[in-house]
């Protein structure tokens, strides 16, 4: 016979056990009940795991997520639905569709997925931003692109680049191969940390031993690690990563080591404000810092109707906040360290493997460029056509971020005939979309012509068949930025140098898609060769 602790102890047991079976019963019939959503829908859909959805088959078994999306697509057709953990993903490969996703029906789907976890600083950036502050921060960050600041972003990318022609000339006369994605890595955060962070960097001259080189490539390798996986499966999970990353301010090496830094040059840049400087944090700070008057220049959104002390708290609203500055200076090298660097990476490969391209990219360089000095401006960069077909035809090719035209439905909408209730994840397939024979011939072959003044002239593609930056009020803010380093980069190196593939250049390229980026996986290997040219040489990049 049991005594009273016996019983206490086995009915507490009995409480505990129950309660937790009970729970689980009722996860396990929710989960299927947010799995069951396509079939209610009547959409296509691949079956998913009761935990993972179908995020196994994307990200664990060895093959790049375009290959399993692909796969997918031909069993299921352009619109079809899968499951990340619980989270609902609608893949919208119909152009029509997508262009009603991206442009026509825009305040629907205005926001990019929610962020898996709430975190410092990306919660306060362009990416994480939502609804009525992301079109606020938006309109105040869009002068900072322009086409006036380019220009001025072009002398400090010409300075970073003679750096990297300077170590491309000393290996070129030792007859060494370069491996041109690490070196091109290196260029493009020196360039984005100068211009958007204010910090001369260095990294070209000491890739292995450059602390903040090092932390920025190892945050990008570990983005996408257990803990996030975790948090995409079980939402409590993400709540819970979300509140500790939060109470330890900024996590993680490389954005303590960027955040610290902008605090500081902040502080200074506001105790002297008689010294100006041309980089995107001080253009962010100057937008910070503007009079009414003077946003009344940048912005055409107030109504005629309203009265000064009305439009004036709508423009003090826009003003970005500290925090704002950091996260969005934070982003710009994240957005913009790996796609750069493997554009740059991709067309120079291309033209090493088809040296008849990079002939005529050099003769029209000669023909335009002359004599000039080595260091081109924004004006005779925008002046190689046949650079920008090579340059349009490698984004076809291989699109900077595969995985990243996403869009979150913020209400449920009608599209024709299919419905999309609120809160679904959208994805653009860019890499299928690129190589759709429907609309791009022979998709596989690295055609520049495609992109020549009759071909565009006499197009019939369909607009979304290309749209490597996205489309749209939220496309990327940051295109003429990441044009001009990509094209400035490649135009300065085939100037210079022959790119000559040889038995160590990989041939196909292998990739991998560690977060939603394209990345070679291995090195680029390829030689340089000096060619006899008679433009001055930039001392600096001797």
């Amino acid at each position: 016979m049991m005594g009273v602790a016996e019983v206490a102890a086995w009915a507490t047991w009995t409480l505990l056990v129950s309660t937790v079976l009970g729970y689980v019963a009722y996860w396990i019939r929710h989960r299927r009940h947010q799995h069951a959503l396509f079939q209610r829908l009547g959409i296509p859909y691949v079956p998913p795991h009761l935990i993972y959805g179908n995020n196994h088959s994307l990200r664990h078994q060895g093959v790049l997520p375009t290959e399993v999306i692909g796969r997918w697509m031909k069993q299921y057709g352009k619109v079809f639905g899968y499951y990340v953990g619980w989270q609902p993903n609608l893949v919208v490969a119909d152009l029509d569709l997508v262009r009603e996703i991206l442009v026509r029906e825009f305040p629907t789907f205005a926001n990019r997925p929610t962020l898996v976890i709430d975190a410092m600083p990306v919660v306060d950036c362009l990416v994480g931003l939502r609804d009525q502050r992301w079109k606020d921060v938006r309109s105040v960050l869009a002068p900072t692109f322009s086409l006036v600041k380019m220009k001025y972003m072009s002398g400090i990318m010409n300075e970073r680049m003679n750096e990297l022609l300077s170590i491309v000339s000393k290996k070129a006369e030792r007859g060494e191969p370069i491996e041109w994605h690490a070196a091109y890595q290196a260029m493009t955060l020196d360039v984005i940390c100068e211009c958007a962070l204010a910090l001369k960097t260095h990294c070209q001259r000491d890739q292995e031993g450059d602390d903040f080189f090092l932390s920025v490539r190892q945050f990008l390798r570990n983005a996408m690690n257990t803990a996030i996986f975790l948090a995409l499966y079980f939402k409590v999970f993400a709540k819970f990563l979300g509140f500790v990353s939060n109470r330890l301010a900024y996590s993680g090496r490389m954005t303590m080591l960027i955040v610290n830094h902008l605090k500081t040059v902040i502080a200074d840049r506001r105790r002297d404000l008689s010294t100006k400087h041309l980089d995107v944090l001080q253009l962010m700070l100057d937008e910070s810092q503007a009079t009414p008057d003077k946003c009344a220049q940048t912005t055409d959104e107030s109504s005629p109707n309203e009265n000064n002390s009305t439009s004036d708290l709508k423009r003090e609203s826009k003003k970005l906040t500290d925090e704002e500055i950091i996260a969005n200076a934070w982003v710009f090298v994240i957005a913009g360290f790996e796609t750069t660097s493997n554009t740059v990476t991709y067309m120079s490969y291309l033209l090493a493997v088809h040296p008849e391209v990079q002939e005529r990219v050099y003769q029209e360089m000669c023909d335009v460029l002359q004599d000039s000095p080595e260091e081109l401006t924004y004006e005779q960069v925008h002046s190689l056509k046949y650079l920008d077909q090579v340059f349009c035809e490698t984004l076809r090719l291989y699109p900077p971020a595969v995985d990243f035209v996403s869009r979150e439905s913020s209400q449920d909408i009608q599209l024709g005939d299919l419905f999309i209730p609120k809160n679904v994840m959208i994805q653009i397939p860019l890499w299928h979309i690129h190589r759709d024979p429907d609309q791009w011939p022979d998709v596989e072959t690295f055609d520049p012509e495609r992109f020549c003044p009759e071909a565009r002239a006499n197009c019939t593609r369909h607009p979304m068949a290309y749209i490597p930056f996205g489309a749209g009020p939220r496309n990327c803010p940051g295109i003429r930025f990441g044009q001009l380093e990509a094209k400035l980069a490649v135009a300065r190196v085939i100037r210079r140098f022959k790119l000559v593939a040889y038995e160590d250049t990989p041939l196909p390229l292998n990739f991998k898609i560690p977060t939603v980026t394209l990345n070679p996986s291995g090195s680029v290997l390829m030689r340089a060769v000096p060619r006899t040219g008679s433009f001055p040489v930039s001392p600096q990049a001797v």
